[in-house]
């Protein structure tokens, strides 16, 4: 949530209060990206803690990770958007944009920083809590991503 709210602000479209939408924190992001987006870390989490995910080149598991985030954006934007029309987030106009749910953009942003970030928490998590693997830094992960490596 945090990062969409810095996407928001250095983007220029963040809302004031009277532009908040049902279950929002100040218009600027929803409760419901809270739940959407903790799914997508515990899930990318949990596949960081198997063998056939975490063996893989760095360069696919941001793959796998971040098409995990865009189909739960895409999915989620259909049931709590189009379904439910909560009207939480449209895409409609911008460029490269699918039924007004995701964005090539935002697409971007998973793959290329989030899920590099998510994969890089779930290690230290992992060594600081059950002293399991020496996490690698951040910058080697996406060193690694570079040289696909």
């Amino acid at each position: 949530m945090d990062i969409e709210v810095l996407a928001r602000a250095a983007g220029n479209q963040l809302v004031g209060y009277e532009g908040i939408k049902p279950l929002s924190l100040m218009g600027y992001t929803s409760l419901w990206m809270f739940l959407v987006g903790g799914l997508c870390g515990v899930l990318i989490g949990h596949l960081n803690d198997h063998p056939r995910f975490y063996d893989k080149k760095i360069w696919q598991q941001i793959l796998i990770g971040g098409t995990l985030i865009t189909l739960a954006e895409l999915f989620s934007g259909i049931v709590l958007n189009l379904m439910l029309h909560l009207n939480i987030w449209d895409y409609s106009n911008d460029p490269f944009n699918f039924i007004g749910q995701i964005e090539l953009k935002n697409c971007i942003l998973w793959y290329l920083v989030i899920t590099p970030l998510v994969i890089w928490l779930d290690d230290i998590l992992t060594y600081y809590l059950y002293r399991e693997g020496q996490p690698y830094n951040l910058l080697e992960i996406y060193k690694k991503m570079i040289r696909l490596k």
